[in-house]
């Protein structure tokens, strides 16, 4: 059990820094274009591989429903890419957290 809160809580961390670099180089063209610039997820995606962009999306559309790509998928695409990364880790590094033990009080 620990090395599985280990994994999580070193995933998350890499993620989170994924996340980090995503909004420094969001601030860095927001400078250079003297107005708020927010790169979405789909086109971080779009750029780095576009194929598995498209598999996601028919793989989505046939296994699980259409609607689940079209109103849900379509929304978290289009948020800023080191939200939807920064979210994501912090979630694997709350599963990787170490629980603190119940206390019984009497």
């Amino acid at each position: 059990m620990r090395i599985i809160r280990f994994l999580f809580s070193f995933i998350g961390l890499w993620i989170c820094a994924l996340s980090l670099l995503a909004l420094v180089l969001d601030g860095v063209r927001s400078i250079a274009a003297n107005m708020i610039v927010m790169k979405s997820l789909k086109d971080t995606w779009f750029e780095i591989n576009r194929e598995s962009l498209v598999v996601a999306q028919d793989f989505v559309q046939r296994t699980l429903h259409p609607l689940v790509w079209d109103p849900v998928m379509q929304w978290i695409l289009m948020a800023p890419a080191w939200l939807v990364v920064g979210v994501i880790g912090l979630l694997f590094v709350y599963l990787g957290r170490k629980r603190r033990p119940k206390v019984i009080r009497i």
